[in-house]
């Protein structure tokens, strides 16, 4: 058996999956800024997927994704110490909603479905003085090798 290992960062400031959005005639669609995003996660996904030479697996997943944010330009030196040094966090968006921002983003890339995911780790952060927003996102499945 033999651990698979899909890595990759999506620059820019994270953002979390929006709620649907319904048309006067009751229709229901998903936000530009939220097709987007996932777009762009689906996107780094399979360049990851490419570079490692790894195929869309059908097997259980664990996922590790930290969501770095740029700490607020308005915030005093003493907050913005704060936060570089991980006292504070950002209190939004919800990280519910910046996971499954990424989780609905490797459906069919990563994984056939994001029902696959058995473990999940999420944490949000503010950036350090040298770093930019981005999300960091590790897969990691098992792959039996059969032995004939």
């Amino acid at each position: 058996m033999s651990i698979k290992t899909c890595e990759f960062i999506v620059a820019g400031k994270p953002t979390g999956k929006a709620r649907p959005r319904f048309t006067k005639q009751g229709h229901a669609y998903t936000p530009k800024e939220t097709r987007q995003r996932e777009t762009l996660i689906k996107q780094t996904a399979w360049v990851a997927m490419q570079n490692s030479r790894l195929k869309v697996t059908d097997r259980r997943v664990s996922v590790i994704v930290s969501f770095y944010f740029d700490v607020p330009k308005s915030y005093t030196k003493t907050k913005t110490i704060l936060c570089q040094s991980g006292v504070l966090v950002p209190s939004k968006p919800d990280i519910d909603n910046l996971a499954k921002a990424v989780l609905d983003g490797c459906n069919e890339v990563v994984y056939r479905d994001d029902a696959q995911v058995w473990h999940l780790s999420a944490f949000k952060s503010y950036c350090k003085p040298d770093q930019k927003a981005e999300t960091h996102v590790k897969l990691q499945w098992d792959e039996y090798e059969q032995k004939i």
